[in-house]
């Protein structure tokens, strides 16, 4: 049985570029920033741990989100990561419950 997190994101192309997360208890910001060497997309979200940030409080530049994680917790290529069919709404946990091990918490 598939789990589904809802996702906030800002910026897209094919997929969320800069999304953020909740699982159990802890915020994950997923980050495919611009690669200016190949002129595209990075193949892989960097994942970092997220403090709560009230939504008002949050930059209106996501790109600068990076800047505000409390810690960088991996990478894992875009490809892996399952969206539901609008690639807008949610994520399918499993990828969190990897990035929740990770940070100190059991799934």
């Amino acid at each position: 049985m598939t789990n589904w997190a809802p996702i906030r994101y800002l910026g897209y192309w094919d997929v969320p570029l800069v999304f953020l997360v909740r699982f159990n208890g802890e915020y994950y910001l997923f980050d495919c920033p611009f690669d200016n060497e190949v002129e595209d997309y990075a193949e892989d979200y960097e994942v970092y741990l997220f403090p709560e940030i009230p939504d008002e409080e949050l930059p209106s530049d996501w790109t600068k989100l990076r800047g505000l994680a409390t810690r960088h917790l991996g990478r894992i290529p875009v490809k892996d990561v399952q969206f539901d069919p609008t690639r807008r709404r949610s994520v399918n946990t499993d990828v969190l419950e990897r990035f929740a091990t990770s940070a100190g918490r059991k799934p």
